[in-house]
C-alpha cells in the first residue's frame, strides 16, 4: 500500500489495521474517513476508521477484542451517539475510531473517503479538501438574535454574582458564537472537526481573538472578557449583516445595549 498520504506517527497504526482487516473474512471493505480522506491529516490526526461487515451485531460484540489484537488499548469506548461505533486510544495516544456498518443494509454516503481494502467492489473512493468547505459569506441563522438575548441573561449572572458561569459563558460567547461568525465572514462550512480553525481564519482574525482578556475566574477580568467578545462581535455582525442585505433586530439590540448601560455601566458601541 503506498503510504505517502499517511503522517508518520500513524503509519504503523494504519499497517496494522489494514493488515487486521485482510485477516478478518468479516470485513468485506475498509476506508478510512475525515482528515485522512481528505489529505489533511497530521501527525495529531484520528484515525477514522470504517468497515463493512457481513453481520453488524456480531462485529460489534466482539469490537474491543478485535482491536486489542490489532494494537495495546489504553481506552476503548462506545461513541456517544453513534450506534455501531467505538472509540480507541493506545497507549502512544493514537487515536482510533472505528465505526462498522451492515452490508444488509449498507449506502456509502458522500463524505469523503480514502478505500483501504474492497474485497468485492462495494465502496468507493470520495475525494474532498480543506478549499472545498469555503464559499460565499453567510449569516448563521438566527445567531444575532442569540448573541443579543445572551447579552441580556448575562446581566442576571452578574447581578446573582454568579461568577463562573459567567466564566462558561464568556467561554461560549467566544467559542460557539463569535469563532463560528469569522468562519461564516470567510464562507466556511467546515465538516472537519473542532481542532482545526486555524486554517480557516485569518491573521486579522486570529489577532482579534487573541486581542480579548482572558476569561479567568476574577469578577472584574470576566466583565472586561465579555465586554471586548460583544464589541467584536457586533462590530463584525453588523457588517456582515449590511453586506448581505439581510434585516438586523434593531429592538432586541437596542434592549440588551441599554440593560448594559443601565445594569453594568458599559457602553458597547
Amino acid at each position: 500500500m503506498d503510504a505517502s498520504w499517511i503522517p508518520g506517527r500513524l503509519e504503523e497504526a494504519v499497517s496494522l489495521l489494514v493488515a487486521a482487516c485482510e485477516r478478518d473474512p468479516e470485513v468485506l471493505a475498509a476506508w478510512v474517513g475525515g482528515s485522512l480522506a481528505r489529505d489533511t491529516a497530521d501527525d495529531w490526526s484520528d484515525v477514522d476508521l470504517h468497515l463493512l461487515v457481513s453481520d453488524a451485531q456480531a462485529f460489534g460484540a466482539d469490537v474491543a477484542a478485535w482491536f486489542a489484537r490489532v494494537m495495546p488499548t489504553a481506552m476503548a469506548h462506545p461513541i456517544p451517539g453513534v450506534t455501531h461505533g467505538f472509540v480507541f486510544v493506545t497507549p502512544e495516544w493514537i487515536h482510533v475510531d472505528v465505526v462498522w456498518h451492515d452490508r444488509a443494509d449498507f449506502a456509502q454516503d458522500a463524505y469523503p473517503a480514502r478505500v483501504l481494502l474492497d474485497r468485492r467492489g462495494l465502496v468507493r473512493d470520495v475525494a474532498s479538501s480543506a478549499d472545498e468547505m469555503a464559499g460565499e459569506p453567510y449569516l448563521p441563522d438566527g445567531q444575532v438574535e442569540l448573541f443579543l438575548y445572551f447579552m441580556g441573561v448575562t446581566v442576571t449572572v452578574v447581578r446573582r454574582q454568579e461568577w463562573l458561569a459567567l466564566a462558561q459563558g464568556a467561554a461560549a460567547f467566544r467559542d460557539t458564537l463569535l469563532i463560528p461568525l469569522m468562519l461564516a465572514e470567510n464562507g466556511v462550512r467546515k465538516t472537519d472537526g473542532a481542532k482545526r480553525l486555524n486554517r480557516y481564519l485569518t491573521a486579522e482574525q486570529i489577532a482579534a481573538i487573541r486581542a480579548i482578556p482572558a476569561i479567568g475566574s476574577d469578577p472584574e477580568q470576566l466583565v472586561r472578557a465579555h465586554t471586548a467578545i460583544a464589541r467584536e462581535y457586533l462590530t463584525r455582525a453588523r457588517r456582515l449583516t449590511a453586506a448581505l442585505g439581510e434585516q438586523w433586530p434593531v429592538a432586541l439590540e437596542e434592549a440588551s445595549l441599554d440593560l448594559w448601560r443601565r445594569e453594568l455601566d458599559i457602553v458597547v458601541e
